[in-house]
């Protein structure tokens, strides 16, 4: 998986609320979100900390799009051009 470089931790969570998740609970700088994708309940992580907050590790990132169940491809369309699949929010 090639690296998505520079997500700040506002475009992480910008993203995961387009695609319908809500914040479940708080555990310190862990954030976590709850949401549905493909008839599937997921938790997301995100994490704001003073290392993370400007820019989620690579490592981060990777957990967020296996748990999202949201495919990499459309982590990337997002941040480019704004594009949101609608067909797996359900």
């Amino acid at each position: 998986m090639a690296r998505l470089k520079n997500w700040p931790f506002k475009s992480l969570v910008k993203l995961l609320e387009v695609y319908g998740f809500k914040l479940g609970h708080t555990d310190g700088s862990h954030y976590f979100y709850n949401g549905r994708i493909r008839g599937k309940e997921r938790v997301v992580q995100a994490i704001y900390s003073n290392r993370e907050k400007d820019s989620q590790s690579d490592k981060t990132i990777k957990i967020a799009i296996r748990h999202s169940g949201i495919p990499k491809e459309y982590f990337e369309e997002w941040i480019k051009k704004g594009k949101i699949h609608q067909e797996i929010i359900y």
